[in-house]
C-alpha cells in the first residue's frame, strides 16, 4: 500500500501514532506522535514485536485480541499501558485493522492518553472517613491563606461489572490511586457505595480521572469515572463554605448519593450555597415578615400574649428554610431580626401593653452573640424586655447546656421570660427542663391532638401539667382546634392555649378578645376523663 494510503487511514482512525506489523507480529511501519520524548517511534520501535512496547497484564489483553481478529475486520478499543521504562507507564487507546490489501500484514492506531506515571504496587491505603475528611478540610481552610483548595466529588462507574473475586484487587488500586492525587497523598475519603471524595490543590479534575482510568487500563476492566470538583476558597466564608460541603455531602449520603442521578455533591453544594447568599441577603433586608397568633388563658379566654411566626417568601412554611439555617449556622442572624420586627411591632401605636413570644433557635444559645445583641436591643427599653418572650425551638439540639444555662440565666435576669417549645418531641427536652431554668413549656400539638382519643396522651399530658406546676412553670397546650380540645385542656390543667379555636396567625396581634372562655359548666365532665 502506498505511504499516502496509510496516511489517509492515519487520519481517517483519528489516532496519533500508525504501526503496521507483519504475520509475525513484528514492526514494519511506524509514523506519528511519540508517547514522549526520547520514544520516537520511527526510530526505536521498527523491528520490534510489538507486544515488546507493552506492560504484561497489557500484552495478554493484545495477544488475545490479535488471535480473534478476522481478515477484513477491526478490533474493539483496548486501554493499555505503554511501558516507558524504569517503571513508567502511559495509557494508549489501540485499535487492530486487518486492511485485505495489507495481508497478512495488520495495521494498528494508538492513541495517547493522560500523561506518563510511576506505575507502583498498591499498598493498604487506609481511606479518610467522612467526619475525618470535614475535619482536615476545616483545619486546611483555616491554614491556607490563598491557596486554593478543591473537593473532588468522584462517582465510580462500571464497578457492578466486575467479578467478585477481582473486586478486593481493584479497590485496593482505586483507593491508592485516588489517594496519589489527592493533598499529601493522604486526604481521600470513601463516602457510600461508590462515591468518593479527596482535597486537591489543582484546579484541574483531569488527574483525577487519568488516575482511575490507568486503573482500569491496568485491570483490564470496563470503569469509569464521573468527576465534579468545586473551589471550596473561591470568594466566599471559608467556614461558611465548610459549613455548606458537610450539609451537601449529608444530602448525597441520605440520598444514595449518586442513586438520584439529579442528586450529585456539586449541583447540592451549589445549591447550598445559593441559598446560604439568598437568607444572608434575606435576613439583611429583613426582607419577610411576621404573623401573630393568639396564646390564651384557657379558663378566661383572655389573651395572654401572641407568638410571632415567620412568613418567609416564596416557601410554603419556614420550617426547611430554618433547619438549613440551623445547619449552615446562619441562624442566630435570623433570630435577633425577628426578635427586631417583634419589637417594632410592640412599640407600634395602640399595642403598648401587648406581649409577644418570639422562636429562638437552641443553636442561637450555643455562642453569647445572640443573648448579647438581644441585650443591646433592647437596652433602652426595659417595658420591652417585660413584655417579649423567648421560645426555645428544639430543631438543633444545644451543645453545651451549661454555657447555654448561663446565657438564659442573664436573658431571664434582664426580665425576659423564655419557654420550652414542642415539649415532648425530641429525645433531650426533660434533659433541657433538667438543666435549663425556663418560665414555662409548650406541650407539642401532636400530644394535644391525640389526647382526645387516646387516654395515654391524656395521661402524659396531665403527669406532665402536675410536674410543671411543682416546677411553678406555665404550660401551654398548642393546636387547640377544636372546642373539644379546649375543653379537655382545661380538664387536664393547662394553664394556655394556642390554635385555629382561638384564632389563625394575622399580619398584626388581633387585640379583641379571639373566643368565648370555656363553659365552666362544661368543665366537671371534662375532668373526670380519661
Amino acid at each position: 500500500m502506498a505511504l499516502n494510503s496509510r496516511l489517509l487511514g492515519l487520519a481517517f482512525a483519528s489516532a496519533d501514532t500508525l504501526v503496521e506489523i507483519d504475520g509475525g507480529g513484528r514492526i514494519v511501519l511506524a509514523m506519528g506522535a511519540a508517547p514522549c520524548a526520547g520514544h520516537s517511534p520511527e526510530a526505536t520501535w521498527t523491528g520490534r514485536s510489538l507486544t515488546d512496547l507493552f506492560e504484561a497484564r497489557s500484552v495478554e489483553r493484545l495477544e488475545a485480541a490479535l488471535t480473534d481478529l478476522t481478515p477484513g475486520a477491526r478490533s474493539e478499543p483496548l486501554d493499555l499501558m505503554y511501558d516507558l521504562g524504569r517503571g513508567t507507564y502511559r495509557r494508549v487507546r489501540l485499535r487492530l485493522f486487518s486492511l485485505p490489501e495489507l495481508a497478512p500484514h495488520l495495521s494498528c492506531a494508538l492513541t495517547w492518553l493522560g500523561q506518563p506515571f510511576a506505575l507502583e504496587a498498591p499498598q493498604p491505603t487506609e481511606m479518610l472517613s467522612r467526619d475525618d475528611l470535614l475535619r482536615q478540610t476545616s483545619g486546611l481552610l483555616a491554614a491556607s491563606g490563598s491557596d486554593a483548595i478543591n473537593l473532588a466529588f468522584v462517582d465510580v462507574t462500571g464497578l457492578e461489572s466486575v467479578e467478585p473475586d477481582r473486586m478486593e484487587g481493584l479497590k485496593a488500586h482505586l483507593h491508592h490511586a485516588l489517594q496519589s492525587v489527592s493533598i499529601d497523598g493522604a486526604s481521600a475519603s470513601h463516602l457510600a457505595g461508590n462515591a468518593y471524595a479527596l482535597l486537591r490543590r489543582d484546579g484541574d479534575a483531569s488527574a483525577v480521572e487519568d488516575a482511575i482510568h490507568n486503573v482500569a487500563a491496568l485491570e483490564g476492566i470496563d470503569v469509569g469515572a464521573d468527576v465534579r470538583q468545586v473551589n471550596l476558597t473561591n470568594g466566599r466564608d471559608r467556614h461558611a463554605t465548610l459549613r455548606a460541603m458537610r450539609h451537601a455531602l449529608e444530602v448525597c449520603i441520605t440520598n444514595g448519593a449518586l442513586d438520584a442521578p439529579d442528586v450529585t455533591f456539586h449541583k447540592t453544594l451549589d445549591r447550598t450555597l445559593v441559598q446560604m447568599d439568598s437568607f444572608r441577603a434575606m435576613v439583611k433586608a429583613r426582607d419577610f415578615s411576621l404573623h401573630y397568633q393568639p396564646i390564651v388563658d384557657l379558663r378566661t379566654g383572655a389573651v395572654h400574649h401572641f407568638e410571632a411566626l415567620a412568613r418567609i417568601p416564596g416557601s410554603d412554611g419556614p420550617e426547611s428554610t430554618i433547619r438549613l439555617a440551623e445547619t449552615l449556622a446562619l441562624i442566630d442572624s435570623f433570630d435577633l431580626v425577628v426578635a427586631e420586627k417583634a419589637i417594632q411591632q410592640m412599640k407600634s401605636p395602640g399595642y403598648g401593653l401587648t406581649h409577644i413570644a418570639v422562636n429562638v433557635s437552641a443553636g442561637s444559645l450555643d455562642s453569647d452573640a445572640y443573648g448579647e445583641a438581644l441585650l443591646r436591643l433592647s437596652a433602652n427599653d426595659p417595658d420591652i424586655r417585660r413584655r417579649l418572650s423567648l421560645e426555645i425551638t428544639e430543631t438543633a439540639s444545644i451543645a453545651d447546656l451549661e454555657g447555654a444555662q448561663k446565657r438564659l440565666a442573664r436573658i431571664r435576669k434582664a426580665g425576659f421570660r423564655v419557654y420550652l417549645d414542642d415539649f415532648g418531641v425530641g429525645a433531650s427536652c426533660f434533659d433541657y427542663l433538667n438543666h435549663l431554668t425556663v418560665d414555662g413549656v409548650k406541650i407539642d400539638g401532636g400530644f394535644v391532638m391525640r389526647a382526645c382519643e387516646d387516654e395515654k396522651s391524656r395521661t402524659l399530658i396531665r403527669h406532665l401539667v402536675d410536674m410543671c406546676a411543682g416546677l411553678k412553670l406555665k404550660t401551654v397546650a398548642e393546636r387547640v382546634e377544636t372546642g373539644q380540645v379546649a375543653e379537655l385542656m382545661v380538664g387536664l390543667g393547662v394553664d394556655l392555649g394556642q390554635g385555629w379555636f382561638y384564632g389563625k396567625p394575622e399580619p398584626r396581634p388581633r387585640l379583641e378578645p379571639p373566643a368565648p372562655p370555656v363553659a365552666a359548666r362544661r368543665r366537671g365532665a371534662v375532668e373526670s376523663w380519661g
